[in-house]
C-alpha cells in the first residue's frame, strides 16, 4: 500500500514538474556567453525579440495632459536633439524601433519652449540614442498614458534615455482641479 502511495505521488509530482517545464520553456536551447554576448540588449537584460510598437491613438484630454507634464518637467539636453516617443522603454528593441507621437499632438508640441523631433528620426546604437541621419547623441522622452482612474485624474510613465548611465524615468500621477492641472503623486524615480 505504501509502495503504491509513493508511486502514484512519484507520478504526479512528474506530471506536475513537466507541466512547470513546458510553461516556464524549460526545454529551450541551452546558450553559450558567446550566444549572450551577441544577443543581449543593451537596454534591458532580457533576450526577448519584440515586434516593433503600433501606433498610438491619443484623446484629446490625453494631448492636453501630455502638454502639461511636457511643459512642466525639465529635460536637460546639454545641446543635443530631443525626441519623442509613446513607447515604454521596457517595449524597445536593440534597434530602439519607437512609435512616433501620433499627429492630433502636434498643435500642442508647437506651443512648448522645448522642441521634440519624431522618434522616427532617431535611432538605438549599442545603447545609445543617435540620430539615424547625423549619428550625433541625443536623447529619447518617452510619456505615456498609464491609466486614466477618473475622468479629472491620470497616471503616466515619464522618462529620458541618452545612454546606459544617461537615463531617468518616474510615474506621475496628475489631477485636474478648477480647471487646471497639477501633479498629485510622483512614484517609482529611478535615475542611471
Amino acid at each position: 500500500m505504501v509502495g503504491m502511495s509513493r508511486l502514484v505521488g512519484f507520478v504526479f509530482s512528474s506530471v506536475v514538474f513537466g507541466l512547470i517545464c513546458v510553461l516556464a520553456g524549460c526545454g529551450v536551447e541551452p546558450t553559450t556567453s558567446q550566444d549572450l554576448a551577441q544577443d543581449s540588449n543593451p537596454v534591458g537584460d532580457d533576450l526577448v525579440v519584440r515586434a516593433p510598437p503600433k501606433p498610438v491613438q491619443l484623446s484629446e484630454r490625453d494631448c492636453e495632459v501630455i502638454h502639461f507634464v511636457l511643459s512642466t518637467e525639465t529635460v536637460p539636453n546639454g545641446g543635443k536633439p530631443l525626441y519623442l516617443t509613446p513607447t515604454n522603454r521596457d517595449q524597445w528593441n536593440r534597434e530602439g524601433d519607437w512609435a512616433s507621437m501620433p499627429s492630433q499632438l502636434e498643435p500642442w508640441l508647437a506651443q512648448l519652449a522645448v522642441k521634440y523631433r519624431s522618434a522616427a528620426d532617431a535611432k538605438l546604437d549599442k545603447g545609445y540614442v543617435r540620430d539615424k541621419a547625423t549619428n550625433a547623441r541625443g536623447t529619447m522622452v518617452w510619456i505615456i498614458i498609464r491609466e486614466w482612474t477618473a475622468a479629472n485624474e491620470v497616471t503616466l510613465d515619464f522618462g529620458l534615455w541618452g545612454g546606459p548611465l544617461d537615463a531617468s524615468g518616474k510615474t506621475i500621477t496628475c489631477l485636474k482641479k478648477d480647471g487646471q492641472w497639477q501633479v498629485k503623486e510622483i512614484t517609482d524615480v529611478w535615475l542611471s
